[in-house]
């Protein structure tokens, strides 16, 4: 067995998505206690997709219409069957400045039939540019056909190595399909390019935190 760490590191002065005080940064709370000196850490700009994180329909769609990520059942989170898609960024085509990912592309990527109610990850190696500043602005996107042609399979969790799942520029308008489905997203993850084998299991868990629409997760594929 082999497990595969695919969750990008936090720390100060990474990439974010531009919200107001969304700057992740370490506070050092040490303190005193029965004459001892404790060390212990507080975490400011710490925001629900800072790194790796798991995504619920909520967030486009609102509580009343989608769960909050503490509700997901359990099941749908740890050692769920899995099919990986390796699509090498090198091979990609550019639009805008960008690499792009086509329904030929996935179907290519297919090695065998990928069945309902799984997680497919989407793997492109753009993982390895986790510590670049222009992380965002140059991730890949979804056409919105290869969107289309994943979310028919009726994945449980669809997973990817870049942030950024639509054209800003000329966008797809990717996410009226996305989250029009209960399935859920798992981005920003790293490491993505060492799986070699194409059916895995994945372990994706987001911190317990209630009533939220998108969290921060660790998440491991294992290959058996």
């Amino acid at each position: 067995m082999k497990i595969i760490d695919i969750t990008g590191p936090i720390y100060e002065g990474m990439w974010n998505f531009g919200f107001p005080c969304g700057q992740f940064k370490i506070l050092q709370l040490n303190f005193d206690f029965l004459g001892h000196q404790y060390f212990h850490e507080g975490f400011e700009g710490f925001v629900g997709n800072t790194g790796t994180c798991i995504e619920t329909g909520a967030t486009y769609n609102g509580y009343k219409n989608s769960i909050s990520t503490h509700e997901i059942p359990l099941e749908k989170l740890i050692n769920i069957d899995a099919y990986v898609l390796q699509i090498p960024l090198e091979k990609l085509k550019d639009k805008d400045n960008r690499k792009y990912i086509t329904a030929e592309d996935i179907k290519n990527a297919e090695k065998e039939n990928i069945p309902e109610n799984i997680a497919i990850i989407v793997s492109t190696g753009y993982g390895r540019n986790w510590d670049k500043k222009d992380y965002i602005e140059k991730s890949p996107f979804f056409k919105k056909g290869a969107i289309e042609l994943l979310l028919h399979k009726k994945p449980i969790i669809l997973c990817s190595d870049f942030p950024s799942w639509d054209n800003v520029l000329h966008p797809e308008n990717n996410f009226d399909e996305l989250f029009s489905t209960d399935t859920l997203v798992l981005a920003n993850c790293i490491n993505l390019e060492k799986i070699k084998k194409y059916r895995v299991k994945l372990i994706a868990l987001p911190i317990k935190i209630l009533d939220i629409c998108i969290c921060p997760a660790r998440a491991v594929v294992i290959e058996e």
